[in-house]
């Protein structure tokens, strides 16, 4: 399966709506990571699957992703729930609506909840889409970014290996940003 950009995960999402509506079965997700970012900030974002928590309608909305996979020649994985246990507790206020039919209706994670979340993971792949959400949420220092994903994860910290590349990574965006300069631990209760 090639990666999804934000158009081809809409045209994916209406043949799961449709799959949806021949079953007369209603359904919502909530989605994050790199589908969220495609849908909600940048098109040109591309991504191998869709994270999502499923809030409604799971079995008959697993049998369609299936359907959809096989369709398309795409893994069954397509959509899948496997960030779900990376997913903030707290609720997103934020979050709006991405694709919405009488069948289907899909929410993304707010730029909030979604940097939070890259933060935690501070993967190589990540760093990128820090960037970006950053530059939407006008954030230009290392504990501003800390800052919103304390609010967000208000009882976890973030992981150390997570928080050796993120701030690598953002001392080379923002070199002049004193957060970065220190040896200290962050101020990250969270």
């Amino acid at each position: 399966m090639l990666a999804l950009s934000g158009p081809e995960i809409r045209e994916a999402l209406e043949e799961l709506s449709i799959e949806l509506s021949r079953a007369n079965v209603k359904a919502r997700l909530y989605l994050a990571g790199g589908a969220a970012i495609a849908l909600a900030f940048r098109a040109s974002r591309r991504t191998y699957d869709l994270d999502a928590l499923i809030l409604e309608g799971h079995g008959p909305l697993i049998e369609a992703v299936r359907r959809v996979a096989g369709r398309r020649g795409w893994p069954q994985s397509w959509l899948n729930e496997q960030a779900v246990a990376s997913m903030p507790k707290s609720p997103d206020l934020r979050a709006r609506t991405l694709f919405g039919t009488s069948s289907l209706v899909v929410t993304g994670a707010s730029a909030e909840h979604l940097l939070a979340m890259k933060v935690r993971a501070g993967r190589v792949q990540d760093l990128e889409d820090i960037a970006v959400l950053c530059e939407i949420l006008g954030i230009e220092s290392e504990r501003s970014v800390l800052e919103v994903h304390d609010r967000v994860f208000p009882d976890s910290r973030v992981p150390p290996r997570a928080m050796h590349a993120v701030r690598r990574f953002l001392a080379k965006r923002w070199p002049s940003d004193g957060a970065n300069s220190t040896d200290s631990e962050p101020d990250s209760a969270g």
